[in-house]
């Protein structure tokens, strides 16, 4: 979590130097901010877990990418309707307590990966005037549908005779088909004249049980970054 943070402020610090260098000639086109409709493209760089309880195993959090298509509607200068579809990994990381006698090279080599595509609505609120030149903060909420395609288990085995390999298995059967969850985002926005750059950071949680077959309670988590760009 300190290194998320960390990473979040540098972007912050980045945004608005490149906000201040836009030349002043450039602001009195009509820009990013005044345009009704945006469309764009996004890349998500999560971090995912499954948190609940009871659970069955012990997670850590795992990197998860994802790349979104989205179009939002801005009937006020400060408030945006949204609209999305995407691809999204989820899932977590599967926790091996090291026992020696029993096995003593398992730990963090194990992936439980959801491969899914969401449908994003989203409300966007968005500061009526610049916080620097060229620059606002925003914050979204959405609910987020989303349809598991495809759900593997990844054990990353390492054996001294042969070289690193992975044991796949498809346990689609195990866990959800269906999920809808709920988003958050927050960050800064950069007018680049021509449309807008996002750098926002991104919390969502699922509402339904990840698992089948009874066993456990758990539900979908991610957070980490999307940067979006709007035209």
């Amino acid at each position: 979590m300190k290194n998320i943070l960390i990473t979040f402020c540098a972007l912050m610090i980045v945004a608005s130097g490149v906000a201040q260098r836009i030349p002043e000639k450039e602001k009195k086109k009509p820009g990013g901010f005044e345009k009704k409709f945006i469309w764009g493209f996004s890349l998500n760089q999560y971090w995912s877990t499954i948190q609940g309880n009871p659970l069955p195993r012990d997670y850590f959090a795992k990197p998860s990418s994802g790349i979104l298509v989205s179009a939002e509607y801005y009937p006020l200068t400060f408030l945006g309707l949204g609209i999305g579809a995407g691809y999204q990994q989820r899932g977590a990381g599967i926790l091996h307590h090291n026992i020696p006698a029993v096995n003593p090279d398992t730990t963090y080599r194990e992936r439980l990966r959801f491969n899914t595509v969401e449908f994003p609505v989203s409300v966007t609120l968005r500061t009526p005037k610049n916080i620097v030149r060229g620059l606002r903060w925003s914050g979204s909420m959405a609910v987020v549908p989303m349809i598991n395609l495809q759900s593997r288990d990844v054990l990353n085995v390492q054996e001294p005779s042969i070289h690193d390999t992975d044991v796949v298995q498809d346990v689609s059967a195990l866990y959800f088909k269906n999920d809808t969850a709920y988003q958050f985002t927050f960050g800064p926005e950069i007018d680049c004249g021509t449309g807008i750059f996002k750098i926002h950071f991104a919390y969502s949680k699922g509402s339904a049980n990840v698992y089948k077959s009874g066993q456990g309670n758990g539900h979908n988590q991610t957070m980490g970054f999307r940067l979006s760009a709007m035209f």
